[in-house]
């Protein structure tokens, strides 16, 4: 139960995250450049955690459906966020 909340607080931490840097590239169109280079920075290294998933999780030292869930959290936060820069900016 405990690993469930730890893994939902960081969820949450990412959509909190994303969620302002969508608002700050809302507020002035140079920070809306700067948005969208760190959601593709977020992108490539999501990408890369997939293709190395192998090794990155041994570094980590952490079990597969542990890094999965991270991955699958990652993920859903930078969309949320994406989607979140769609309604505001339209």
């Amino acid at each position: 139960m405990t690993k469930a909340v730890h893994l939902g607080a960081w969820f949450l931490l990412g959509c909190i995250a994303s969620s302002c840097v969508a608002w700050l590239g809302a507020l002035h169109p140079a920070l809306f450049r700067v948005m969208w280079v760190i959601y593709i920075m977020c992108a490539a290294a999501l990408g890369m955690a997939l293709v190395t998933d192998d090794a990155a999780r041994q570094f980590l030292k952490i079990s597969e459906p542990d890094y999965y869930a991270l991955l699958i959290a990652v993920a859903c936060s930078v969309v949320l966020g994406g989607l979140l820069q769609w309604l505001i900016a339209g």
